[in-house]
């Protein structure tokens, strides 16, 4: 009581009140702050760590191998001038679709038309010139049903030779020749997808030729017949040029011998001959039918009392001079060789341009195929053949992988064949393949990066032991892709943490 009495006049102070009181709200503070922290301690010892886990057996069955391709076309044409001049017309429009053959452009070509005029009138007066009188109407037209008869059995000849060489030599080149994916066996050396485009060419092609040979008859139009039979064996003699270079190129081939590629090349050489063979029966077919033609008029020509009396000599001439001008003309007139869309147009009517100048880029685009990478490590996950998908959605099949890596971009060049109006020409897409366990050419384990704690040497990964993190040593492999191979420390079976970042040895998870 004495001790309140001594302080009751230091109490009665305003300032001492107030300090007093201060002080007893700040140890309030301090402990509800020590109880909160304390509750919020015993809160955080409750929260585990959520991971995923898996087996080896069950990750291999998971994997896909990403690739990023660019989309081109099979087919694609770039025209050029062959020679100079002012452009007269231009009938076509980017991105408009054309057949092979349609004019793209025109170059002003007056003297060019003035000079086949001419020579046709030359070769009319040659031919009328040339006519005999010393074979009767009669005669004539016995001579040229014979010709009209060996001119057939010329046309289905060269038909069948044709279509022998195609089904029974160059087909076997071609994993799929009668779809719209060939398959190039062997190493095209860059000339693959002018390969596959042809023998799908050549489909549609060796059907309206069988269908053109069954009707056939004396009646027909035989010189237009000729004219379609000799077009398409010199295409064929091409193709025949083609692979012939490919199998002389083929020096460092995996798949061939260098005597069996010598035997290819010999067979393809002596097909080549025998075509120019029928080549020539063609033209001779060609020249008697003529002649029988031209016997037939001027025996006509003598019956009807008209004089005429030349040299067959200057026909020739006449008919060279002919053709001369005729080819003049037409590279005046610039045609797309192949049917599909043009990509790129570079000349308007009254432009002036140089010889060998680009005008037009045409292209099949739908026809396409993608153009891929592959490191050393994805080498073993694809082969020709093998089915893809492109922007998930879209099938693909691989037709060809090169043989060598590329010495600019250190990686394989892969193409997969694709066909999808939703895809377009010029396109980057996405390819993807599943990978199965079967898929692997050994027997080596994988599990992702992530799961892996890497040390200076190999490394560790979690297993979860009653509800703790446990750490295996493991001896790693090669790195591919995302996954990484395991050569010692867990089994197919064992289950282990998908994913052991920011973890430690001892921590209690949770499994999803």
């Amino acid at each position: 009581m004495q001790i309140l009495q001594n302080l009751r006049p230091w109490l009665a102070n305003k300032y001492v009140r107030i300090a007093l009181a201060v002080l007893v709200a700040a140890l309030l503070i301090s402990l509800f702050q020590s109880d909160s922290d304390n509750d919020a301690d015993s809160n955080n010892s409750d929260i585990k760590t959520i991971v995923s886990v898996t087996t080896p057996a069950q990750y291999a069955g998971q994997q896909s191998l990403s690739l990023l391709g660019n989309v081109r076309a099979f087919s694609e044409a770039e025209i050029t001038t062959e020679k100079s001049g002012q452009v007269t017309s231009v009938p076509v429009k980017l991105g408009q679709k054309v057949l092979s053959g349609q004019v793209i452009a025109t170059i002003e070509n007056a003297s060019e038309r003035a000079a086949v005029l001419q020579a046709e009138g030359v070769y009319d007066a040659a031919v009328a010139s040339a006519a005999q009188n010393g074979l009767s109407v009669e005669q004539a037209e016995t001579a040229l049903i014979k010709e009209k008869s060996a001119a057939v059995s010329v046309l289905k000849s060269a038909y069948n030779t044709t279509n022998g060489v195609i089904v029974n030599n160059i087909d076997s080149f071609f994993s799929a020749p009668n779809t719209s994916l060939p398959g190039l066996r062997i190493d095209g050396r860059g000339n693959t997808a002018q390969l596959n485009s042809e023998r799908i060419a050549f489909q549609s092609i060796l059907s309206d030729w069988n269908i053109r040979v069954q009707s056939i008859n004396t009646n027909s139009n035989l010189e237009s017949e000729l004219s379609f039979a000799d077009q398409n064996v010199q295409r064929t003699i091409v193709f025949i040029d083609t692979f012939i270079s490919v199998f002389n190129q083929q020096k460092d081939s995996s798949r061939y011998s260098e005597s069996e590629l010598q035997s290819f090349s010999a067979t393809f050489t002596n097909l080549r001959s025998t075509l120019i063979g029928v080549q020539s029966s063609i033209d001779s077919a060609e020249s008697s039918l003529k002649t029988s033609y031209e016997n037939l008029e001027r025996a006509k020509l003598s019956a009807s009392g008209s004089v005429s009396s030349a040299s067959d000599a200057q026909v020739k001439q006449a008919l060279g001079s002919l053709r001369a001008a005729q080819a003049n003309l037409a590279k005046t007139i610039l045609r797309s060789p192949v049917g599909g869309t043009v990509n790129s147009l570079n000349v308007r009517t009254g432009d002036f341009i140089n010889s060998f100048s680009p005008v037009a880029v045409v292209a099949n685009n739908n026809a396409l195929e993608v153009v891929t990478h592959l490191s050393d490590s994805e080498k073993s996950f694809l082969s020709e053949g093998d089915k893809v998908v492109v922007e998930g959605q879209y099938e693909g099949y691989v037709t060809q992988i090169a043989p060598a890596v590329n010495s600019l971009t250190r990686k394989t060049e892969v193409r997969i064949a694709v066909e999808s109006s939703e895809i377009v020409n010029g396109d980057t897409v996405r390819v993807t393949k599943d990978l199965e366990a079967s898929t692997e050419k050994d027997s080596k384990i994988q599990v992702p990066l992530t799961a892996v704690k890497f040390e200076r040497e190999n490394g560790s990964i979690f297993a979860v032991v009653d509800g703790k993190l446990v750490a295996k040593t493991v001896v790693t492999g090669k790195v591919l892709g995302g996954s990484v191979e395991i050569t010692e420390g867990i089994s197919a079976t064992d289950e282990f943490v998908t994913d052991a970042r920011g973890l430690v040895a001892g921590e209690e998870v949770e499994i999803k």
